[in-house]
């Protein structure tokens, strides 16, 4: 992609706004679209170093306007005044941009709009003040759409945008990847349906925003008005492909239901023709069956008080703690170097800080544990919500020591180890119990399978994925992921094979570790072969590429904090909020 345009931030201004500028010819092909004739009103409620508006009003002047009708809104001064400087050095005079927020405006305050177009800023609601998070929720409401606590502050905008066109209006705007997937934009989806009479998305198999780790794609509604008769996406290679027009590009009819309830995800428009049908015919074979085929899955214990009950071993004994009263314990996911969690993993993680100590005590009357406790009261310990239902307060449940221990979220794929040192597992990851009886496969055997490209697949496919290109998973949809394991019983891999997998998964090395595991349980599947997991492989590829918006990646990711498959924030901390 070309630079970004005029008003550009660096990355830690961008993230702190969420404004990530559109380039230029992204913006002109919106505007293309979504202009019709020279009369046209265009408003941009975005409108940063002004993009989107230059091009409207260089659209406008070829369609014949000889005072092309442009608003446009930005919140930041310096932004606005840009725009207002692009605007007059093209001759517009006296040109509209309003420094102002956008959802502070009522759609009756301007004229009726022909076009909405702009790229608005992916800012999370956790980020957002009190009271703009309540605009933002009041405005979405006011069109009969209530917002997850989750959601970002493009999907206020969306729904408020459309309140400013005419009926038969156009909107086209640069949104984040995760308007296809998400749970939050689930109820998004269900008002342009409610709203627009087509809507179309495209996508990008490179990075609309190459220099940023956050997804995008084009959103294209028109008919204002009238209720949508299809739902229907384009998939381009590059950005510069949009060059040719947006109008006349090969779309792909979708399940718009399907998209709205959840059942499927944008991305999996294109799941390969020929990977689908493997998929399917994989699903009800004998060497094929489901991780909750062999294990319960459940979320690892909660404290409700990370701070305070989790500790280095250092602090343990500054506190004259002894081992009676403690238990090893996995904090984060980046703490699974290999296959199997064992005491050198367990060292090196407790000096990173993603592994340590649960205090855990066995006996109040203990000196050392009463002095502890004393100070958990002072701190009002008792008092929070999690440590209220227990009893006693400090008595943290769910401790046991899971058979394997499974990544909750990553940012590539997810990854399953054997709990080999009998850790207690935190609730910032997955807790895998192997069921009791003979066909339920051995430990070392489901983390090993669950390298190939099969389990990839289906991670991809039963995965909730969220914003920044993140792929969660709580305990039903881990449960559902595929593995090339028989349902009855299946030997653990050799000894030779275990370590060399294990070897590839410590160095990074995924491609590889996956092309073993299907040498191994894949490509000895019957009607399967070589080219079969060839063909689940570049599969599981495409659809992870497509979450990342374009931004495959290559090797084990090792998140810098995780969060809990039932936490309050749909992201960790993650990647910057999106482009503007």
């Amino acid at each position: 992609m070309s630079e970004l345009g005029r008003g550009g931030r660096n990355g830690n201004e961008a993230k702190e706004s969420g404004a990530y500028y559109t380039a230029a010819p992204i913006a002109a092909a919106l505007v293309e679209w979504a202009v019709p004739h020279g009369e046209a009103a265009v408003l941009d409620p975005a409108a940063g170093g002004g993009a989107f508006l230059v091009a409207a009003a260089a659209r406008l002047r070829t369609l014949g306007a000889r005072r092309p009708f442009v608003v446009g809104v930005e919140v930041h001064q310096d932004a606005a005044a840009d725009a207002r400087t692009a605007l007059a050095d093209l001759g517009i005079p006296s040109p509209q941009v309003i420094t102002r927020d956008f959802l502070a405006i009522e759609p009756g305050s301007l004229p009726p709009m022909d076009a909405v177009v702009g790229n608005p800023p992916f800012v999370r609601f956790q980020r957002l003040s009190p009271s703009e998070r309540a605009r933002a929720r009041d405005r979405a409401a006011s069109a009969g759409v209530r917002l997850d606590p989750l959601a970002s502050s493009w999907a206020a905008f969306v729904v408020h945008a459309a309140a400013f066109l005419r009926p038969g209006g156009r909107l086209a705007m640069v949104l984040p990847s995760e308007l296809g997937h998400a749970r939050y934009a689930r109820d998004v989806l269900a008002f342009l349906r409610s709203r627009f009479h087509h809507v179309r998305f495209v996508l990008f198999r490179s990075a609309l925003f190459p220099h940023l780790d956050q997804g995008a794609l084009l959103l294209l509604a028109d008919g204002y008005g009238r209720p949508a008769h299809t739902f229907a996406a384009a998939l381009l290679d590059a950005p510069a492909d949009v060059a040719g027009g947006l109008s006349a590009l090969p779309y792909r009819a979708l399940d718009a239901e399907g998209l709205v309830s959840g059942r499927t995800k944008l991305q999996h428009a294109w799941l390969p023709d020929d990977a689908r049908e493997l998929l399917g015919w994989l699903r009800s074979h004998r060497n094929v069956s489901r991780l909750g085929d062999h294990a319960r899955v459940m979320i690892g214990y909660v404290t409700g008080a990370n701070g305070y009950f989790h500790l280095a071993p250092e602090e343990a004994l500054d506190l004259d703690l002894a081992a009676v009263h403690l238990r090893r314990a996995l904090f984060r996911s980046r703490a699974l170097q290999g296959l199997a969690f064992q005491e050198d993993d367990w060292r090196d993680a407790t000096e990173r800080g993603d592994a340590g100590l649960l205090f855990a005590p066995s006996d109040d009357a203990d000196p050392a544990v009463a002095a502890y406790l004393a100070e958990g009261e002072r701190r009002g310990l008792p008092r929070r919500a999690k440590a209220r239902h227990r009893t006693p307060w400090y008595r943290v449940t769910r401790t046991g020591a899971p058979d394997l221990v499974m990544t909750a979220m990553t940012a590539t794929r997810p990854r399953i180890a054997v709990n080999d040192l009998q850790v207690a597992v935190c609730n910032t990851l997955l807790a895998v119990w192997r069921r009791s009886g003979s066909g339920s496969a051995q430990p070392r055997l489901l983390a090993a399978a669950a390298l190939s490209s099969l389990t990839e697949l289906s991670a991809e496919l039963e995965g909730n994925a969220l914003g920044g290109g993140l792929l969660k998973f709580d305990p039903s949809a881990a449960q559902a992921v595929l593995l090339p394991v028989p349902r009855g019983a299946g030997a653990a891999p050799d000894p030779v094979t275990w370590n060399a997998l294990d070897r590839m998964v410590r160095a990074g090395d995924a491609s590889g570790a996956r092309a073993a595991a299907d040498a191994t349980f894949v490509s000895g599947i019957a009607g399967v072969g070589p080219d079969g997991a060839e063909v689940l492989a570049r599969a599981a590829d495409t659809l992870r590429a497509l979450r990342h918006g374009g931004r495959s990646r290559r090797t084990y990711d090792a998140p810098t904090e995780d969060a809990s498959p039932n936490a309050s924030t749909e992201a960790p901390d993650g990647p910057s909020e999106g482009p503007t």
